[in-house]
């Protein structure tokens, strides 16, 4: 080949090289970056917002379908009122609950609990006022064992059995009518034997009644704890986790009571297998039917509350909560 032929040949030209080349690329590169960076962020922001919002229906849902509301309203003594916050985070709620008594009239705090609601998984209770564990000791001037309670250093209430044995029955009601007439006072009264809602409103009535004790143990747990455990304190029932229903002077209970309450426990009951055994040893118990009653918890001032010492069929009685009237 000449040299004038290789002179003519055309000569590979570099067009990656060039400035308007990589202009153009750098260009095709930033857009591809925003794209991917917008389709990212929406992407993002439709996720989030789909687990925000589902987060969201599901703890409301669970929240909505938590029967422990049910299970307050047939379960503790004289606790009659309750009032929760709520802390909501992603995946879990925080339950900030108060819980109240009701003395004469007056309504004093009785416990704080929160409780840790996962939007998957069990309900935990991560702190109680009134302490996890119980507190208590014997009294030798009461002759009993005296349970108080941690939050406010009151007494907590007890209830005692129809037809198990005692080595020691207090009578606290003379305690009671004892004290200054300025104070507000509560006690848990236990019957000698169960009595039927219209019976215990003409014998116990209503004024200053404040809650009924519905005792579920069934005959043959009753045996058994009569035959294995020694100690009266064992033998008792905790006001705390005892069954039975608010009452009050204004709707005078009776008979009609009965079904009402066993609905309630029905509800409790789906999501509660304390409340499933208790709504089936009431109904072993129950007399034609009836709903039986075997104790109750009085309020009001020492002068009120001495009428309930001339009952003959009160067995117990136990001094709970003492606040100044004024």
């Amino acid at each position: 080949m000449t040299k004038n032929n290789r002179e003519n040949k055309p000569q590979d030209i570099d067009f990656m090289s060039s400035p308007s080349m990589q202009r153009a690329i750098r260009k095709s590169r930033m857009k591809q970056t925003i794209k991917y960076t917008v389709i990212a962020f929406l992407a993002s922001t439709v996720l989030l917002t789909v687990v925000f919002i589902g987060s969201d229906y599901l703890m409301n849902k669970k929240l909505r379908d938590n029967k422990d509301f049910m299970q307050r309203m047939v379960k503790g003594a004289n606790i009659t009122g309750t009032n929760t916050y709520y802390i909501h985070n992603l995946f879990s709620v925080l339950g900030e609950t108060t819980y109240y008594k009701e003395i004469g009239g007056r309504k004093i705090v009785w416990d704080k609990t929160t409780k840790k609601i996962p939007l998957f998984g069990r309900t935990q209770t991560i702190h109680r006022g009134s302490g996890m564990v119980a507190t208590d000791g014997m009294d030798e001037e009461a002759k009993r064992t005296v349970r108080y309670n941690d939050f406010n250093n009151e007494r907590k209430i007890d209830f005692y059995y129809p037809g198990l044995t005692y080595d020691f029955l207090p009578k606290e009601l003379d305690l009671a009518a004892g004290l200054d007439q300025n104070m507000l006072v509560e006690v848990a009264l236990s019957f000698k034997e169960p009595m039927t809602l219209d019976k215990l409103s003409k014998t116990l009535g209503h004024e200053n009644v404040n809650w009924l004790w519905v005792d579920t143990t069934t005959e043959s747990q009753r045996a058994k704890m009569s035959d294995e455990l020694d100690s009266d304190s064992l033998k008792v029932k905790g006001g705390g986790n005892a069954f039975g229903f608010e009452v009050t002077e204004a709707y005078p209970y009776s008979a009609d009571y009965g079904p009402g309450y066993i609905d309630e426990l029905e509800l409790a009951s789906q999501s509660n297998s304390s409340a499933k055994q208790a709504l089936k040893a009431i109904k072993s118990n129950a007399k034609n039917g009836e709903l039986l009653i075997s104790g109750a918890v009085v309020t009001g001032t020492p002068e009120e509350l001495k009428r309930f010492r001339k009952l003959d069929f009160i067995r117990a009685s136990v001094l709970g909560v003492t606040i100044d009237k004024y």
